[in-house]
């Protein structure tokens, strides 16, 4: 199963799509991207940029590792890169996917703690890092930079809660409604036709961003389908009745 990547687990923190051209992009511009770094005063944001460097990885290779000493703040350049979880018996977690504009908070810490998630290039990708001594050194001149890397962390703890929530709580089938419903949104907001969805993502990355494996992600498919929800062909997900997929991914409507 396979759905178009652009449209996985939006970040409404920035309005960056996917596509757009960020390579010739200087730093501060990228950095204004984030609407938390773009909120501090000038000053404090061309202190940041000025320090960031540059990291490179090709497509299947990783940016960091689970374990490895954590390094900094990261803001993807270009490409796409998830942070995943992965368990003993070999099962993977997708926490989120970074694209351009979009921060990788967990490397930055100020304890000499690691990584505790890996990240990997799922194409080709450039990253800026601003490392966690050049945070804690501009933050003690300049407070207002610590603000905005608490309330950075502390957004992405609250995502990272609303997924455990999410995985712990919620059936499969719940959640892939869920998901559908978001790409619905998605489509919708940038004028395309919601009830379409074209399949190119695979079916693992989907199952592990919803935490199962890729057969259940089938039988939810084949349960939402008999529910009158969806069509499912091949190359194609038809949401037939929006109101029931989003009764099945949220419960029924509770009406006044």
């Amino acid at each position: 199963m396979t759905y178009r990547s652009t449209h996985l687990h939006p970040e409404p923190e920035n309005a960056t799509l996917p596509g757009m051209a960020l390579l010739q992009r200087s730093a501060s511009d990228l950095l204004k991207d984030v609407s938390i770094l773009a909120a501090l005063p000038a000053s404090e944001l061309k202190a940041l940029a000025d320090a960031t460097e540059t990291r490179k990885c090709v497509r299947g290779t990783p940016l960091f590792t689970e374990g490895q000493e954590a390094e900094g703040l990261y803001i993807v350049r270009t490409g796409e890169v998830k942070l995943t979880k992965n368990g003993k018996d070999g099962r993977e977690q997708i926490l989120y996917l970074a694209r351009p504009g979009k921060v990788i908070v967990e490397g930055m810490r100020f304890d000499g703690g690691k990584y505790g998630a890996s990240a990997l290039a799922m194409r080709a990708a450039t990253a800026l890092l601003i490392r966690n001594e050049v945070i804690a050194t501009l933050g003690e001149r300049k407070p207002a930079i610590l603000r905005a890397m608490v309330d950075l962390r502390a957004h992405r703890e609250d995502r990272v809660l609303a997924l455990v929530s999410d995985l712990s709580l919620r059936t499969v089938p719940a959640r892939l409604a869920s998901f559908l419903c978001t790409l619905v949104a998605s489509r919708v907001a940038r004028g395309e036709d919601g009830r379409l969805l074209v399949r190119d993502l695979t079916t693992e990355t989907v199952a592990g961003r919803l935490g199962t494996v890729r057969e259940e992600i089938s039988r939810g498919l084949a349960f939402l389908e008999r529910e009158g929800a969806l069509k499912v062909t091949p190359d194609l997900i038809e949401v037939c009745d929006l109101a029931r997929l989003e009764a099945l991914a949220f419960g029924p409507r509770i009406k006044n």
